[in-house]
């Protein structure tokens, strides 16, 4: 996957990098999900389910580890399924698992109801967060100076439709929302931070701050061109 060169940006640019074209979700759910894994189906549909409320931020994650069963997960990427051991280490999970879906970086489970996603929002005290276009790529602002680690997610909004022909879902046509294409992370001191991202048609963009030692997401941003 091509990496890309990220630098700091002027601060002096933040009150421009809060553009209307951004949006700030409610809640952040990310599901590790895998085309070869039988259980993955009901939590694809949940979460499909949620994104349609609009207000929160759904990213579904290919991981790479099941692929062995006989189907080679058409989304997958060996950095998600490092994304999760990196959440399970932060989260004391003994073992990675599809479905898991981690809510806003600070609980995981293989199934959730609405009612739980509801009562585990981003606090309304996140700080400000927006990611917008900028001359060379995207710009990303925050009204913290916290020492967070920020990484872009760059995604496919809505549903793909995926038919699998071998495996545990031989045969059935799956749906997949917001399936996630990459991550990249960005240096961040506090302020603004510029990447060289450009935005490409069929992508959107979210903009996650963790906390380095839970990683819990601080504070979130969308950019859908």
């Amino acid at each position: 996957m091509k990496k890309l060169f990220l630098m700091p940006f002027a601060l002096f640019l933040a009150s421009s990098a809060f553009a209307a074209d951004s949006s700030q979700p409610v809640s952040v759910v990310e599901l590790f999900t895998s085309q070869g894994c039988s259980s993955c189906p009901p939590a694809n549909k949940f979460v499909t389910k949620l994104a349609e409320d609009g207000d929160k931020l759904v990213l579904s994650y290919g991981v790479t580890y099941w692929d062995y069963l006989g189907w080679k997960d058409t989304f997958g990427d060996p950095e998600f399924t490092q994304r999760q051991r990196e959440y399970g280490k932060a989260l004391g999970a003994a073992n990675v698992y599809t479905p898991q879906i981690v809510l806003n970086g600070s609980a995981h489970s293989p199934r959730y109801s609405r009612k739980d996603v509801a009562s585990m929002p981003l606090p309304e005290t996140k700080p400000l967060a927006s990611i917008s276009l900028g001359n060379n790529g995207l710009i990303v602002t925050a009204d913290t100076d916290a020492d967070a680690k920020l990484v872009i997610v760059s995604y496919m909004p809505g549903i793909q439709s995926v038919p699998v022909k071998r495996g545990e879902n031989g045969g059935r046509t799956l749906k997949i929302s917001n399936v996630v294409t990459d991550v990249t992370p960005v240096y961040w001191n506090g302020g603004v931070a510029r990447t060289k991202i450009t935005p490409q048609d069929g992508q959107a963009y979210a903009a996650l701050f963790h906390d380095f030692e839970t990683a819990k997401v601080i504070t979130a941003a969308i950019y859908q061109p």
